[in-house]
């Protein structure tokens, strides 16, 4: 599967290398990675997205989308699109985020209410969003939501307490682990697509997702028990490589950006639907759905953690963090 990943990659950056030394053609196809499952909503999303450049283009501008982490896991990804070899993959902190430490306060835990107040959010912080993206070669064409964060465990998550000792497993981000480390639980960093292994051989023994990503990864049959903690909505950006998408006229340009617009309301769309079809699957699954109590005591735990991030972060970062807060 690596030699096959890298024969994979290795390919689609002699096409990307070929495509910049050349002009515009009639078909031009663009590579979209993501690492999530094909009827995860994201993933749905992108192909929504792929579908609509090619229909409002006539065909000539093509969207190839590789889902399931096949051009690699996130952090690869963001990696990728900022060197080229993939020209779109939507990401989040653990990928993209890497690149801009500012934007982590974005992904603090207890930060927003609900998906309507993150979309709102989402309409004031685009510009430090476009501004960061710059200055790395890339420009975000959108925004994808996730949440609100659970967790997936072999024991059950009732009060803050249970916490405590707990091997989490968690994005390969310092926030994540900040986090986890907040409320006393043992950060595990491990990428997306070993999760499931780590919790079945007791290297973790829990994982976190907002409902979809935790039924869709089927880590709750290593567990039998989801805890709703509820602790984090977080947004996912759409970064395209720069350079590929200056190659593109300004017409396709457009196409683009309005078509990923698009798929941004339609995923907005699905992610509340999904979230409790997932969890009525996994109680169907004879899974264990826990009721946490106390999330304000999670939420208090956490508000020192959301400043003290963000002043490690620099002035950049609590500012963005106000700007959020300022949004009602």
């Amino acid at each position: 599967m690596f030699v096959e990943k890298r024969f994979l990659m290795g390919a689609l950056a002699a096409l990307a290398l070929t495509a910049g030394t050349t002009l515009v053609h009639a078909e031009t196809t663009l590579n979209l990675g993501d690492i999530y499952a094909a009827d995860h909503s994201n993933t749905l999303a992108d192909k929504r997205f792929a579908e609509l450049v090619a229909e409002r283009t006539n065909g000539e501008v093509k969207i190839e989308v590789y889902g399931d982490a096949t051009l690699g896991n996130e952090r690869e990804l963001a990696e990728s699109v900022v060197s080229g070899a993939v020209d779109i993959a939507p990401s989040g902190m653990s990928g993209i985020g890497r690149f801009f430490p500012e934007l982590q306060v974005l992904e603090l835990p207890y930060l927003y209410r609900d998906l309507d107040h993150m979309r709102r959010v989402a309409d004031v912080i685009a510009p430090d969003v476009q501004a960061a993206f710059e200055t790395q070669g890339v420009r975000n064409l959108g925004f994808l939501f996730l949440g609100p964060r659970s967790i997936a465990s072999k024991r059950p998550i009732n009060t803050i307490e249970d916490m405590d000792g707990l091997k989490l497993r968690v994005p390969e981000s310092p926030l994540y682990i900040g986090f986890a480390k907040a409320l006393n639980a043992v950060p595990t960093p491990i990428p997306l697509p070993e999760v499931y292994s780590a919790i079945e051989t007791g290297v973790a023994e829990a994982a976190e997702g907002e409902p979809a990503t935790l039924s869709t990864t089927k880590w709750y049959e290593t567990t039998k028990s989801v805890s709703l903690t509820k602790h984090i909505w977080h947004f996912r950006f759409i970064p395209v490589n720069s350079a590929k998408f200056d190659s593109l006229t300004k017409e396709q340009q457009d196409v683009l950006m309005k078509a990923a617009a698009d798929a941004q309301a339609y995923q907005a769309g699905l992610v509340n639907d999904f979230n409790a079809k997932a969890l009525q699957e996994m109680k169907d699954a004879g899974i264990t759905v826990v009721e946490t109590q106390g999330l304000d005591k999670f939420a208090e735990r956490l508000a020192k953690f959301q400043d003290e991030y963000a002043a490690s972060l620099g002035d950049k970062a609590v500012a963005l963090l106000a700007k959020v807060r300022s949004v009602q």
